[in-house]
């Protein structure tokens, strides 16, 4: 190792000894407790206003929904009826008519999971920070105690990835969520029937699932489930190496070394990558208001080198948000690499000594990239400040409702995952989503129009001219400089058969035992 690296793994293995993880202990799925690595700690498990990353998997293995996504022989995603349902079909293109078989229980004594919880549930996706994931979903009607049809507007694609067969299509029990304060529930659940229940959390550090010894559906091949909080993947790696976790996401450089020489008894696992990654800019910050000085921070960065420093150079450069393989991908930018544009567009702002705050998650790979993107601005006269911050102030920086953050927000290292429709990718631009999740706090008429129109057309050729149009239009602001479309890799035991959902995130539940 050079001296870098030694004192990059030494901080690690630091970390590792503060969370109270000991590589002596070998317990990643001793006794039939299933230990598996959480890069950022529960903030929100409410389908409605959730965050992502371990809330998702934790939705799915504690919460009813009516169809599950499921991948064909070639790799195609889908989906197919869950266990709580006896049928699901789509009636026609606005009409999706399904049936929810008896028996299943909610815990703290809420009673049966019935048609008046997915009406529930479904209706109020529409006043969430996820109402976009149901575009045009109407209304639920309810014919009977099991039985009901979902009534979209319009049709839309991607109604079943987007929706009903992600964790947006989660079912909250009614009863139990109405009486709770605005009706949303933050780190525990109001009541759980699923495969799993959430009996433990300690923040910062682990959740605990036990099997649900109520579930009438398919049982668990594990009693019990561990997420351990390591909010650094290469100290998850580290983790894995020592026998604290049975699975762990890891990055592109660690992928490359154990494809060489892979820990023993351990099995890669790579995800189709439904992430998007970029550098965002606040379009409304007195500093980054006039776009000639984005549009010069766009040209002064250089991607390929991040990607060389920070994944190993294992990773494609993007030029957008729709990731690879999902119609709407762009194949190239209208900008590239190219200081001496950058310092002419400087100039031409009449901008010197400009100092700018760059915040990202405080994860090794992130800072590392920050440093490049530090070392490009300082080329051009830029000066830029890094701020590594923790997952829970992190997220909540461009979020109105969390407080003033988001007025003195300037740029920032930003990734989202998707589900395999475009549409998933940019809905959170759209003008609605100013104070939510666009955080470079723009909106653009044709971008609105657009947007709209690409939820109702169903000719594939169509949205794709739509949506590389829109991504075009985001380029365009200045507020954004593509890096990639990360790699997912998992390692994991042998032994272990893990299964995850279209963004790549663990489904506990439906692992399995080789």
């Amino acid at each position: 190792m050079n001296r870098r690296e030694l004192l990059r793994n030494t901080a690690v293995l630091s970390a590792i000894a503060a969370m109270g993880l000991r590589p002596e202990q070998v317990l990643a799925a001793e006794d039939g407790v299933l230990k598996v690595a959480m890069l950022t700690d529960i903030q929100v498990l409410d389908p409605g206003y959730m965050i992502g990353g371990a809330e998702t998997s934790l939705d799915y293995a504690c919460l009813p929904r009516l169809a599950i996504p499921v991948k064909d022989a070639n790799g195609v995603w889908g989906w197919k009826a869950s266990d709580y349902v006896e049928k699901i079909n789509q009636d026609d293109p606005t009409h999706i008519s399904f049936t929810l078989k008896p028996g299943f229980m909610w815990t703290n004594n809420q009673g049966e999971v019935t048609t008046d919880d997915v009406k529930y549930s479904f209706e109020r996706m529409l006043k969430s920070d996820w109402a976009t994931r149901w575009p045009t979903l109407d209304r639920v009607d309810i014919k009977d105690k099991y039985s009901g049809v979902i009534v979209l507007k319009t049709p839309f694609a991607a109604t079943f990835l987007m929706g009903v067969a992600s964790e947006s299509g989660s079912i909250v029990p009614k009863a139990a969520t109405e009486k709770l304060k605005d009706q949303k529930f933050t780190t525990e659940f109001p009541a759980q029937c699923g495969p799993y229940t959430l009996v433990e959390w300690t923040p910062k550090q682990k959740v605990v699932l036990k099997a649900n010894a109520e579930f009438k559906g398919t049982p668990p091949a594990f009693p019990e489930v561990r997420f351990i909080n390591i909010e650094d993947q290469n100290a998850a790696a580290l983790a894995y190496e020592a026998g604290e976790v049975a699975i762990a996401w890891i990055l592109a450089d660690t992928a490359a070394r154990y494809a060489k020489k892979m820990p023993e008894g351990s099995v890669l696992s790579n995800q189709a990558g439904p992430f998007y990654t970029w550098i965002g800019m606040n379009t409304q910050h007195p500093k980054l208001k006039d776009i000639r000085v984005r549009k010069a921070i766009q040209r002064a960065i250089d991607v390929k080198s991040i990607i060389d420093a920070a994944y190993g150079g294992m990773a494609p450069i993007a030029h957008g948000v729709v990731p690879l393989g999902v119609i709407g991908n762009r194949k190239q930018s209208k900008f590239s690499y190219n200081p001496d544009e950058a310092r002419a567009l400087l100039k031409e702002a009449g901008v010197t000594d400009l100092e700018l705050d760059f915040k990202t998650l405080n994860e090794s790979y992130r800072v590392t990239a920050a440093q490049v993107v530090q070392s490009n601005l300082q080329d051009v006269g830029i000066k830029l400040n890094i701020i590594p911050l923790d997952s829970g102030p992190f997220w909540n920086l461009g979020l109105e409702s969390k407080g003033d953050d988001w007025k003195n927000l300037q740029m920032w290292w930003m990734r989202y995952r998707a589900s395999p429709d475009p549409s998933d990718a940019l809905q959170w631009f759209i003008k609605a989503q100013v104070g939510v999740w666009n955080w470079e706090r723009w909106s653009d008429a044709e971008f609105e129009d657009l947007w709209t129109k690409g939820l109702a057309e169903t000719d594939q050729a169509k949205r794709e001219v739509m949506y590389q149009r829109m991504q075009e239009i985001m380029e365009d602001t200045g507020a954004y400089v593509w890096i990639t479309h990360d790699p997912v890799t998992y390692v994991h035991r042998a032994t272990l058969v893990p299964d995850f959902d279209s963004g790549s995130e663990m489904l506990v539940e439906r692992f399995k035992k080789a």
